[in-house]
């Protein structure tokens, strides 16, 4: 029987679709194009390795520049109509337009770049402090527990970049690092993987072994990560609360030193070279960049020999800092040696959808800071289960975030929670 006379019921439908897509996608990308992308992106990596500690990107580019050009035949070859760089950002995000997120960071730049200007000082130093990997290990997994992993059904390990992954249905992992210094860094991120590990073990279970078990996209996935990081990690309600834990498990480093502290740290606002390191306010000006970069490169306005400069350039007008070598500037990530170009917008995705589902759970939980400071994380969770993880894939994310949180993606909900985080606290 043909396919579209067998009955299917919503769910079933829209796992031929997702099937469907992604077949159409691969099917328009000629075996040649695919073999030559896969070479160019391995001598690309391991120029990258090689160059990035020196700074090197004159040793750099010329791999990269190979990738740039394949990629945009990728794009060519994809695309149905409109934007070529439409075609590569609809792999990690399906259903997002350049056109769509181009006025939506123009806002997010000039509403953000004032509050960096006017924000807080440096957090209070905690020198001479120890805070042992052992025990920062059993608080990690103390955390998971408080806000709902199960441990029967995953793991929690170290890594030396924290990640979370899901082999199959029941069975979730995430991974953290320790700071002996500080205990911050590890706590956050424990929040952030466990936001990723609580979405893998929120799908139904009906959902497994089919393509309907996963996020509708990485900016659905990192709303979750972040939501769980920024909205409840960072809030002085939730440093009060796990305060009788780190006193539990640093007696030492803890002697003398406030919850505020500790809170401050978690919240401070200053301008950083390195992405991954940035600030809560600031993260985001680090993505605008990469997507202006992203989109130019894949329009043809901006050559590859040009992209130091233009960095530095750009770096100084949004966060009025300049990288002192492509190390610490154009080369820190690797996300571009490896062709993932359309991957950083969904960072910025991820942050605008958790706001709104911030603001949503503020109404329904009768104050958000409330449940944390009550400890009620269970109730917390349950209202993610309810609007974000029971859906899999098997909404898009515009229908999903529609229903969850009553409007379409906007600017104004992550600045209006920006604007209170860089505030004085």
């Amino acid at each position: 029987r043909k396919l579209a006379e067998i009955p299917l019921d919503a769910e079933q439908r829209c796992a031929v679709d997702i099937a469907g897509r992604d077949r159409e996608r691969a099917t328009r990308l000629p075996e040649s194009l695919v073999r030559e992308l896969s070479e160019a992106r391995s001598r690309s990596v391991s120029a990258w390795i090689d160059a990035q500690p020196k700074g090197d990107f004159a040793s750099f580019a010329e791999p990269f520049r190979r990738v740039v050009d394949l990629k945009r035949q990728e794009a060519r070859a994809v695309q149905d109509g409109g934007e070529p760089y439409d075609a590569l950002l609809d792999e990690y995000e399906p259903g997002a337009r350049a056109a769509q997120l181009e006025p939506i960071f123009a806002d997010l730049r000039a509403k953000i770049s004032p509050l960096v200007a006017a924000a807080h000082g440096s957090p209070p130093a905690l020198e001479g402090r120890i805070w042992p990997a052992d025990a920062q290990v059993a608080l990690a997994h103390d955390l998971g527990e408080m806000v709902g992993f199960r441990s029967e059904g995953g793991m929690i390990a170290l890594s030396a970049h924290p990640f979370t992954s899901s082999p199959g249905y029941g069975d979730v992992r995430f991974s953290t690092r320790v700071d002996e210094t500080e205990p911050v860094g590890n706590i956050l991120a424990v929040m952030h993987e466990a936001g990723h590990a609580l979405y893998e073990q929120g799908f139904p279970e009906r959902f497994a072994r089919t393509p309907l078990l996963d996020a509708p996209s990485l900016g659905a996935h990192e709303s979750q990560s972040r939501f769980w990081e920024n909205h409840i990690g960072r809030t002085r309600e939730f440093w009060q609360h796990i305060d009788p834990l780190l006193r539990a498990h640093f007696p030492q480093a803890m002697e003398g030193l406030g919850a505020d502290a500790l809170f401050l740290r978690a919240r401070a606002v200053k301008p950083s070279l390195i992405r991954v390191e940035a600030d809560e306010v600031t993260y985001n000006l680090h993505v605008a960049l990469r997507f202006e970069i992203e989109l130019a490169l894949m329009r043809g306005d901006l050559d590859v020999d040009d992209l130091p400069d233009i960095w530095n350039q750009r770096m100084r007008e949004l966060l009025g800092i300049t990288p002192t070598s492509p190390s610490d500037g154009v080369m820190q990530d690797i996300h571009w040696a490896e062709g993932l170009i359309g991957y950083f917008p969904t960072y910025t995705l991820g942050n605008l959808y958790a706001a709104q589902l911030a603001e949503v759970a503020e109404v329904e939980l009768g104050g958000l800071a409330r449940a944390i400071s009550a400890g009620r994380f269970g109730d917390i969770l349950a209202f993610m289960r309810e609007r974000i993880h029971r859906h899999g894939r098997s909404m898009t994310t515009s229908e999903m975030m529609r229903a969850a949180t009553g409007r379409d993606v906007s600017a104004d909900a992550l600045v209006a929670h920006l604007t209170r985080v860089a505030a004085p606290a």
